[in-house]
């Protein structure tokens, strides 16, 4: 079977999280102080990260967001003051995000304006911004070190490069855990099926789940960059101030109806999953995959 060219896989791409886009703004308006108080991996620990980087931007910065999508974080950026830029590969997830922003125009202090771009192969201009900032598309990446070195050298001297994303491969610790939790919880998969699942693959389960874990297959470029360092090209381009980790295991159970109890019950349960993953990742039976990190561009 002929191997779909680049130029194919990227319209693919730009398709699905086009649609996603679309699906998601149907129930919940692109914009940060919606997406905080009503998905449920803001509300259990993503959205602190994030209202903690979004307290490092004042009015009048040049503010860069790469893999904006729907433009949440881009227009977040505005609505502190910013002139905020959001690019994107998919055409429909900035149709959303322009909707979305022109509908509430008038009461964003910043300005907004969205362009289309691969960022496998993106050029932006030198010296221009004071804050970049890229969340969930690095590792979709076929070329990570590209996208890094042109922030780089897009940032003033001293601008902020953060980064909230996924590094490396699952583990095999990381698969069975999940694994347990899918089997035990009331997920979108029956029980009934969950049994025929373990009856069919056995011992190969851990792999099954691996692959749910990572989304293997859910987009052409899902996982691009994870077998590539792009937090050692990123040191090698910035001083690193900051790195930590970020729950992915309970990120993942986080999805969309993925845990199918109301909010009463299900939130307890992901706060106690993400308890549980920080203390196997500090005694090293887990290792992370989610980063948040903040970088500087050195001072001249």
């Amino acid at each position: 079977m002929e191997t779909s060219s680049y130029e194919e896989q990227l319209a693919r791409e730009g398709e699905i999280w086009g649609r996603a886009a679309r699906d998601l703004a149907a129930r919940i308006p692109p914009d940060w102080r919606e997406h905080r108080k009503r998905l449920r991996h803001n509300i259990v620990f993503q959205g602190a990260n994030i209202d903690e980087f979004l307290n490092h931007i004042r009015p009048g910065m040049r503010v860069l967001d790469l893999g904006c999508g729907a433009g949440w974080l881009t227009l977040a950026m505005a609505q502190r003051g910013a002139e905020a830029t959001g690019i994107d590969i998919s055409a429909e997830s900035l149709n959303v995000a322009r909707e979305y922003y022109e509908s509430i125009r008038h009461e964003v202090p910043g300005s907004v304006r969205y362009e289309i771009a691969d960022l496998n192969q993106v050029s932006l201009t030198a010296g221009t911004y004071d804050v970049i900032a890229v969340c969930g598309a690095l590792h979709h990446l076929t070329n990570a070190r590209h996208t890094i070195e042109e922030a780089h050298q897009a940032l003033r001297p001293g601008g902020l490069f953060w980064a909230s994303d996924l590094l490396g491969e699952e583990s095999r610790a990381a698969a069975v855990l999940t694994g347990a939790l899918m089997f035990l919880l009331p997920i979108e998969i029956s029980y009934r099926d969950k049994f025929a699942g373990l009856f069919r693959f056995g011992l190969h389960s851990p792999e099954r789940v691996k692959a749910a874990l990572e989304g293997e297959g859910f987009s052409p470029f899902e996982g691009a960059a994870r077998e590539e360092d792009w937090f050692a090209v990123l040191r090698a381009q910035f001083v690193v101030q900051r790195a930590f980790h970020f729950p992915k295991i309970s990120h993942y159970f986080a999805g969309p109806e993925m845990i199918r109890l109301p909010d009463r019950w299900s939130l307890p349960i992901l706060r106690g999953i993400a308890a549980l993953e920080r203390a196997l990742l500090r005694i090293g039976w887990l290792r992370g995959t989610g980063w948040v990190i903040y970088a500087r561009k050195a001072a001249e």
